[in-house]
């Protein structure tokens, strides 16, 4: 039971700028060093922070960069992550941390990066890739067909968490000083959602660093030493507590997580930003996506759904031209014609198609 209950190896590429006859080889390490200073120049990330972040989710394996004369001048990282889409396994990549240093911008350097990641994920078959913007200036700059026609495609609402003064006296609320790994077991047994991005053990874990980080609480609740309740919430500037993730077996553990907050923070509100169709009154635009292999993409909306008919195109994917065309889908297939059809979309507005009706959880990712 997670959020629905409250509200119905991949290879390291670089790109080198030829502004010299020689090139300066970097170790990994130098590497990584780099696209740490970069990111501290751009994002202004405490140290704490981009511990977690550099020893719990940055692999060599997912950084792509682009440098010159031996210096990196943008990065990024492509995080994967299994989603589970109309009930089916789908795989997707999480574009984090796209950073250029602010002398080198206004070049295409933002352009190559991404186009490097969407071809690498179309080449390892990936269905769909995910940006969460900070802001509603980086909505837009994901929104054009250099940076890769993202659209949002994904919404959350913001709920007050009541405490219904449910309670079981045989449940205990602890603020553990350690994390054992049944917290990780619990999580991956008991979470689940038609619509979700799954968080590895990595992710999982320094999610639990990050709260920590923040000043925050990671409350587990246990019934006769048996974990029935995870909790990850931040006090905010306003007075009141966030609750980042929320996963529990009963919905009394809910109202006592709440309470304790409320105590524990000395607050009276407690909010949650919940998954949402973005029909819904009240909810707010979160994560972007675009369709990476249409194809394979079309043919997962088809398995779920055998009697699923749309003549659709696509066009404008400058990063994977192969996606651009005219599709046919009916009868359980999915074929290419050369007949046009009444709508053309982005690979950004075919994922919103699909998406943006559905509740999608995205959470533990550090971007809170």
């Amino acid at each position: 039971m997670v959020w629905q209950d409250i509200f119905q190896s991949a290879y390291s590429y670089t790109a080198i700028l030829p502004t010299h006859i020689y090139i300066m080889i970097l170790t990994p390490q130098e590497i990584k060093q780099q696209t740490r200073e970069l990111w501290k120049e751009c994002f202004h990330d405490s140290e704490e922070f981009m511990d977690i972040y550099f020893e719990e989710k940055y692999t060599d394996q997912q950084n792509i960069t682009v440098r010159e004369d031996g210096k990196v001048i943008g990065a990024m990282q492509v995080i994967p992550y299994p989603m589970t889409f109309h009930r089916l396994m789908i795989f997707t990549g999480y574009v984090s941390g796209l950073c250029v240093s602010p002398e080198h911008r206004k070049r295409g350097v933002a352009s190559q990066l991404l186009r490097q990641a969407h071809r690498e994920l179309y080449r390892q078959g990936a269905a769909l890739s995910f940006v969460i913007p900070a802001d509603e200036g980086l909505r837009h700059f994901y929104e054009k067909p250099e940076h890769g026609a993202y659209w949002t495609a994904t919404y959350r609402k913001e709920v007050e968490m009541e405490d219904k003064g449910e309670d079981d006296p045989h449940v205990e609320i602890q603020q553990p000083d350690e994390w054992p790994m049944e917290l990780y077991v619990f999580f991956r047994r008991y979470s689940g959602f038609d619509f979700m991005l799954h968080p590895s053990e990595n992710d999982f874990f320094a999610a639990l660093a990050d709260c920590d980080n923040d000043n925050g609480y990671v409350l587990v609740a246990r019934r006769k030493r048996r974990i029935v309740g995870l909790c990850l919430a931040v006090p905010e500037a306003d007075g009141r507590v966030f609750m980042r993730s929320l996963l529990v077996t009963h919905q009394e553990v809910k109202d006592l997580f709440v309470r304790q907050l409320k105590q524990l923070a000395g607050v009276d509100h407690v909010y949650a930003r919940v998954p949402s169709p973005g029909a819904v009154n009240g909810a707010t635009p979160f994560a972007m996506a675009r369709v990476i292999n249409v194809k394979h993409f079309l043919s997962a909306v088809v398995k779920a759904y055998p009697n699923f008919e749309i003549h659709i195109g696509v066009d404008g994917d400058l990063d994977v031209p192969e996606n651009n065309g005219f599709y046919l889908v009916g009868k359980g297939k999915v074929q290419l014609t050369d007949q046009r059809p009444d709508s053309i979309v982005t690979p950004g507005g075919l994922a919103a198609m699909f998406l943006g009706a559905h509740p999608t959880l995205i959470e533990m990712m550090l971007n809170e």
